[in-house]
Parts: C-alpha cells; structure tokens; sequence
C-alpha cells in the first residue's frame, strides 16, 4: 500500500499541537503495566508459509508475552515467548526451534520482521514506539495525522487519527524501500479504552502478509505459571544471539 507516499505530498500542516494527539494515542493505549489476554484468529499468507490457526496471547505489561497458535480440534502448534533479554519460538508440529535475542537486529536475522519485542507490543497494541519529543514531520489532512521517525538505516511512519488510534505503520529504509506495513483497519472498545480488533500485516521480505483478527479481549488473567517453556533435547535449534 502506498498511503503515505501520497500522505507525505498532499497533507499540509495543521494547527493541531503533534504533542496533543501523539499524547492521546499513547494514553489511550497505554496500559504499560496492565495484563492482557487475547484469543482470536490469524493467517498467514506468505510465499513459503499459507494457513489459518486459532490464537491466544498473554502480556504483562512491558516485560514479557507469550502466544500460542491452534488448529483443528485445538491441537498445538506452535508458542513463542519473549521478554526484553530472550525469545523463543517452538514449532511443535514441526519440531524445530528458535532461540535468541530479541533486538530488531537478531528478530530480523530469524524472521525477516524488523522489529524488536518492544516493537511488537507496542504495535499490538496500537501505539507508537518512540516518545514524543523525537517525532518529526507532523502533518494532518482532515481526521488522519502522520508522524514519523528518522533512525539510523529506516524512517517509521505513524498514520494515526484526532482520537488518538494509529491507524497504519509503515516503515522504510533510508533508499525509501518498503520493509513492513500494517494496516488497522478496525478498533473495538474494551473497559472504555480502544484496543485493535484487526490488524494486516505486509512484510516486504517474505513476499505475504499476515492478517490477525481479535475476538476476545480481558485483562486479567493467572499469572503463577511462568510464561517460557521447556523445549525437549531432540528438536533441532537454531540461535540468535
């Protein structure tokens, strides 16, 4: 989708302060200590990797999260888990592994995703990843706002509305290549606060996207268990440290 080259032409700046609605979207979405569970549907349509699965995630806060994806009659087949210091993913049906740090570098390496665990939250939870003060290029036609972040190798772009919802994120490398873009193209209200219900994911470098749709969404659930698991000696590993 190539929404932002033509956002980044015709929107003209506006009188709306960028601290104003960027505050919004961060604290509409910000619950950074608060539990959240999901279960929903998602699918994958990628040039090597094409099916559906049942999901279900669980994520305290900022600290760390674990999904586990489900086929037919609720058969596992695959977790992830991950906190700022390590991730792992295990393919049960598979029975293959992943093991490593989860810097944007190292996730990358694995997965061809530029994104850090950090990242992923974030986004999963409709926010913009960096503070406010280092946004740049603040534009806005009608109800829709833009921001964006210059890094070192990618620019961030932040499609976001006068409510405060991100409605799309893309981001590019500095020779304006398209690495990934998500689309948000549906919210729903949940204890008050706007949660995405629907996310698409295009992702440059697997040739596909990934489309998730929420169904359910509570905040609170058992946290006595921990969230990493045991991956048996047999199944092969690859690492990424």
């Amino acid at each position: 989708m190539l929404m932002f080259l033509g956002l980044l032409v015709m929107f003209s700046f506006s009188r709306i302060e960028a601290q104003d609605i960027a505050e919004r979207s961060l604290s509409t979405h910000g619950k950074d200590t608060a539990l959240i569970y999901v279960r929903g549907k998602i699918d994958f349509a990628l040039s090597n990797l094409n099916f559906s699965a049942q999901f279900e995630a669980k994520i305290v806060g900022e600290d760390s999260a674990v999904m586990s994806f489900y086929g037919p009659m609720g058969v596992l087949l695959a977790k992830v888990f991950a906190n700022k210091d390590y991730f792992q993913y295990y393919d049960v049906f598979n029975n293959w592994a992943v093991v490593g740090t989860p810097t944007r570098e190292k996730i990358f390496e694995a997965s061809q995703v530029p994104l850090s665990f950090l990242d992923f939250i974030r986004l999963f939870k409709g926010q913009i990843l960096y503070p406010l003060d280092s946004l740049k290029n603040s534009k806005q036609e009608g109800e829709r706002r833009l921001f964006s972040y210059v890094g070192n190798n990618y620019v961030d772009f932040f499609l976001v509305d006068n409510d405060g919802r991100l409605l799309q994120f893309q981001k590019k490398s500095k020779d304006d290549k398209i690495l990934l873009n998500i689309v948000y193209p549906e919210y729903f209200n949940s204890e008050g606060d706007a949660f995405p219900k629907r996310y698409i994911m295009q992702i440059e470098e697997r040739k596909g996207n990934v489309s998730l749709v929420i169904d359910k969404i509570e905040y609170t659930f058992d946290t006595s268990k921990p969230f990493s698991f045991y991956i048996p000696k047999s199944v092969e590993i690859f690492e990424f440290y």
